[in-house]
């Protein structure tokens, strides 16, 4: 290590450990003001580990707030999402992988022109649609909408464009349907980004608020990022250590999802920027 090389380094780590301090910090200090008691929040608010933990406040969320029902909702919202946008991205990102012609390209251009495109764009679209179609307060009303994603397209199209060939023309030669190739050949060699891919979408959407709010104004179609924000504004009040309970509630799903499969979400998208 050179004596150039190593302020640089110790600069980069200072940067690193700010970042990771700035988005860890909050995490634990939500977690710690939800196991204080509501009358001990304002005696040390720096300082989120309680003396004395309690689990009074889940339990004051379970009571004020239907969060079961919420919690529910979520899993059927995200899981839906998801599950679509895989059956859209699987079969798309294997025809953009094996056909090289010019309006094949063409088309996968125009998918990722969409990419920098947020979803707020569509809102009021999507929303006219789903009315028409009496969708509105309905799980195809809030999951239809987003089941298509370039994103989703062009991460698995450089994953199945490295693909040996030979293997799938193997599979033809042995008279294998394209489907076939698809499910038994391709999917199994690409399972690991196609799981991350899940996992990706699904903590996308699970962490959704403005769609989900719009589209089911519904009290029993609430999702819990909603419902946190109904109970924060509603039942919650100025229960802060309440309010905590119930925004951990709603983190904690996710964060052990991303926590179980980081490594091999990390590993896929930094391979997809490299293959061609």
């Amino acid at each position: 290590m050179t004596a150039r090389s190593y302020p640089d380094r110790l600069a980069a780590h200072a940067v690193l450990i700010l970042a990771v301090a700035v988005t860890f910090v909050p995490l634990v200090w939500m977690f710690g003001m939800s196991l204080k008691p509501p009358q001990l929040v304002f005696t040390d608010p720096l300082n989120p580990l309680p003396l004395a933990p309690t689990l009074e406040n889940y339990a004051n969320v379970f009571r004020t707030a239907n969060v079961a029902r919420q919690f529910v909702n979520s899993v059927v919202f995200a899981g839906g999402v998801t599950l679509g946008q895989l059956a859209i991205a699987v079969p798309a990102a294997y025809f953009f992988s094996r056909h090289d012609s010019r309006a094949a390209n063409l088309l996968f251009a125009a998918f990722l022109l969409t990419l920098p495109v947020p979803f707020v764009v569509f809102y009021v679209p999507n929303y006219i649609l789903m009315s028409r179609l009496d969708l509105l307060n309905t799980y195809p009303g809030m999951i239809l909408p987003q089941i298509a994603s370039a994103y989703g397209i062009f991460l698995l199209r450089q994953h199945f464009k490295s693909f040996p060939q030979s293997i799938i023309e193997a599979a033809r030669i042995d008279g294998a349907a394209e489907w076939t190739i698809i499910w038994r050949v391709v999917l199994p060699a690409n399972r690991a980004a196609i799981a991350a891919l899940a996992i990706f979408v699904f903590i996308n959407t699970w962490n959704e608020f403005v769609w989900p709010l719009l589209i089911a104004r519904d009290p029993e179609m609430h999702i819990l990022t909603v419902g946190v924000a109904q109970f924060a504004s509603g039942e919650g009040g100025i229960q802060w250590s309440t309010i905590m309970a119930a925004a951990a509630l709603a983190t904690l799903p996710t964060l052990l999802a991303y926590l179980f499969i980081r490594r091999q979400i990390l590993n896929v998208i930094l391979e997809g920027a490299v293959k061609g």
